[in-house]
């Protein structure tokens, strides 16, 4: 499997590309981007997916137009798949952005297992920077959306954030192997091991 990384808009959201022989996978279209579109347009003979690991506007606005000119469903946590209505919870109003309602066509849940193609991929539900972000774990790689950076962690203060329970959501990854790599929404790649140890807001 082949991953590049995109850093989309004006507060660099990390849009990632997954390809393999049999799957194209986009997580986290935040903002319109070429780059994703040809990807997807360009894999139509392989099993395509746009995963989004949370409904802020940043990680989800370009995901209905990206699904509609490539004809690619939309995946989310169930428990944010309301704020894809609500541009309060989505912020998209706090950032004075326009983001057309809609609603994802697959719902994760937290232990899910499934495959697009041959890319398999295990669901974790860790809420605490909204109440339906969710982590995906692709072999020894963790998406870990806004929960978890390279030494920080994601905002509680939007309408269903929460330090507790983003604490539990980041100890729950830190028993994951310590070599895992962590590729988050937004900066530079770490590992679990790495933040377990040196993360100043939560350590292991």
């Amino acid at each position: 499997m082949e991953i590049k990384t995109l850093t989309l808009g004006n507060i660099a959201v990390n849009c990632y590309l997954l390809l393999s022989e049999t799957a194209a996978v986009v997580i986290d279209p935040g903002f319109e981007s070429e780059a994703a579109l040809d990807f997807l347009k360009n894999a139509q003979n392989k099993e395509r997916l746009i995963i989004l690991t949370h409904a802020h506007y940043d990680h989800i606005g370009y995901a209905l137009e990206l699904s509609r000119q490539t004809d690619t469903k939309i995946a989310i946590g169930k428990f944010d798949n309301e704020a894809l209505l609500n541009s309060y919870v989505n912020l998209a109003v706090m950032f004075h952005t326009e983001l057309e309602p809609f609603l994802a066509d697959l719902l994760l849940k937290d232990g899910d297992g499934f495959a697009v193609g041959d890319i398999e991929f295990k669901v974790i539900h860790t809420p605490g920077h909204t109440v339906g972000s969710v982590s995906l774990l692709v072999d020894n790689v963790l998406f870990s959306g806004d929960t978890l950076f390279k030494e920080s962690i994601g905002r509680t203060d939007f309408l269903g954030g929460s330090f507790g329970e983003i604490e539990k959501s980041v100890k729950k990854l830190y028993t994951l192997p310590e070599d895992t790599i962590v590729m988050a929404g937004h900066g530079e790649n770490t590992t679990i091991g790495y933040e377990k140890n040196y993360n100043p807001y939560i350590r292991g």
